[in-house]
Order: structure tokens, then sequence, then C-alpha cells
């Protein structure tokens, strides 16, 4: 997997956790519609373009939405690209056991955790 890092914004991250929500790609209403805010609506053309010059969006299909046709919009990226990339950015110095650690640590279910690690541990071991 190739390093990606992406910087997005509040608003950004917001439109992006909708799109990776969806089974299927999205128009700019539908998503506006799926945020609780005043800006939504407003705003989310200029979100959606900023998003596409970002490479982190793109356009799945042009669709009839009521009497005219619009862009439907899919993430180019997955959550998890995302969060390995923003692990990477944010803990570039650190030893991958490091952040690990840290993440078991955060977790309340430690032993559930524990379980799937040492099953991933001896997955790759295998190999």
């Amino acid at each position: 997997m190739n390093k990606i890092t992406f910087n997005f914004n509040e608003k950004e991250e917001q439109v992006m956790k909708i799109l990776w929500e969806s089974d299927a790609p999205m128009s700019a209403s539908e998503i506006a519609s799926r945020i609780d805010s005043e800006w939504a609506s407003k705003s989310i053309q200029n979100i959606i373009r900023k998003l596409e010059g970002k490479k982190a969006i793109e356009i799945a299909e042009i669709a009839k939405i009521g009497k005219t046709y619009g862009r439907l919009f899919k993430p180019s990226i997955t959550v998890d690209e995302y969060v390995i990339g923003q692990l990477n950015k944010l803990y570039a110095d650190k030893e991958i056991p490091v952040v690990v650690s840290k993440l078991i640590e955060s977790k309340s279910k430690n032993s559930e955790l524990s379980k799937d690690l040492k099953s991933l541990m001896e997955k790759y071991q295998g190999e």
C-alpha cells in the first residue's frame, strides 16, 4: 500500500465519513441532508470541489436526480487508508509497537482486542 496522507478540515471529514458509511454513491444534496448543520446546504458544493481537488473523492456516475441530471460521488480512499495515513503522519517517529500499545490501552475491551491481535500476528508469522 502506498503512503496516503490527507489533511481534511472538520467539514471535509464529515463529508468523507458520510461517503464511507454509504453503500452507494451519493449526490451533493444527499450528503448535505445527512449533515445535521446549517452550513451543509450552503457549503457542500465548495467542500466537494476541495475533496475532488485533493483526489479524496471522485465522480462515480452521472444520474437523474429529480428532473435533472447530477453527479454522484464516491470516496477514492477507504477509511482504513485515511487512518493509516494519519497514523503515519502523526507517529512517524514512533515505533509501531508503541502505537499499538497506546491503541490497546485506549480500548475498553482489551481481552477481545488482544485475541484479535494475537490471531493477526500468528497469521503473519505463518507467511
